[in-house]
């Protein structure tokens, strides 16, 4: 997790816990959720490009 992904994850967790408002505050659960799925794809993508780049087979 970079220190943009963390900083976000934080600032949604403040968020969501200052809700009064069960719909509020699961916006901001799911919105979390969102960010955090979008890391381990874009990890996962970056992954694949990495061993893409390094097969000599490929070359």
């Amino acid at each position: 997790m970079t220190d943009n992904q963390a900083w976000l994850h934080q600032q949604l967790q403040t968020l969501a816990q200052h809700q009064a408002k069960f719909t509020d505050r699961a916006f901001w659960v799911a919105l979390d959720h969102l960010a955090a799925e979008q890391a381990r794809r874009q990890d996962q993508l970056q992954g694949e490009i990495d061993g893409r780049t390094w097969r000599p087979d490929k070359w």
